[in-house]
């Protein structure tokens, strides 16, 4: 505990949460003492997290069905969009931008405009998955091996700026 050498002079308390931490401010509602961790800063002053009502933003919040109708429409502008790039392999790089422009586009309506850390990792799946998806479809068709080529310009570079291209367009 801190000492004082004044008398009346306010002395710490520990922390409502956590109680090794020594404070001396409380909660401007519930008069609760909280530590640097606990404060929240509102427009009447310090609060605890309880009395701060923390809500996340709708814009934020991506339920499963919403992540899961957005994925799906995702996937189907992904393969076809791959499919549509196998036939021009020579410029897969420069078409793979176009591969997650219209993986965003199709996702982000179906999530209704909002943004999330798992919308960008089904964004990167979706360009992923679609790949591959197009390159068995392409192959069933056609005959062949579908990845008989695996080099890092003609498949990796692809995917990741495709996959890049996708999540910044879904911030």
């Amino acid at each position: 505990m801190i000492t004082h050498s004044e008398p009346g002079a306010p002395s710490a308390e520990a922390c409502f949460n956590h109680p090794r931490r020594e404070t001396m401010v409380h909660c401007g509602k519930c008069d609760r003492p909280i530590c640097v961790k606990c404060m929240v800063q509102t427009p009447v002053g310090m609060r605890c997290r309880d009395c701060a009502q923390l809500k996340r933003l709708p814009q934020f919040d991506v339920g499963l069905p919403l992540l899961a109708r957005a994925s799906a429409g995702g996937l189907a502008a992904a393969t076809v969009s791959w499919l549509l790039i196998t036939y021009v392999s020579y410029l897969s790089f420069f078409a793979a931008i176009v591969v997650g422009f219209a993986a965003a586009a199709a996702m982000s309506p179906l999530a209704k405009r909002r943004t999330s850390r798992p919308l960008e990792v089904a964004a990167v799946s979706v360009v992923i998955c679609g790949y591959i998806i197009a390159r068995y479809a392409r192959f069933a068709l056609l005959g062949g091996v579908p990845f008989e080529r695996l080099d890092t310009v003609g498949v990796i570079l692809p995917l990741a700026l495709a996959s890049f291209i996708a999540v910044v367009r879904l911030r």
